[in-house]
């Protein structure tokens, strides 16, 4: 698989070097409404809950 990076550290499948662990990745459109959501732009903050606060499909919360 392709080298995938991602900041996102509450992700399960987030690794060393800020990358993506994941054996599969799932993108969808992140149109919203009226404006584009841009990975990393979760109030300056490298945190997330949920998919839809991502740009990234594949993720699940760390447990």
């Amino acid at each position: 698989m392709t080298d995938v990076g991602c900041n996102v550290s509450s992700c399960t499948y987030w690794g060393k070097g800020d990358s993506c662990t994941a054996s599969r990745i799932e993108v969808q459109s992140n149109f919203r409404g009226s404006a584009y959501m841009e990975a990393g732009t979760l109030g300056g903050a490298n945190q997330a809950k949920t998919s839809s606060e991502t740009a990234c499909k594949t993720f699940k919360l760390k447990s």
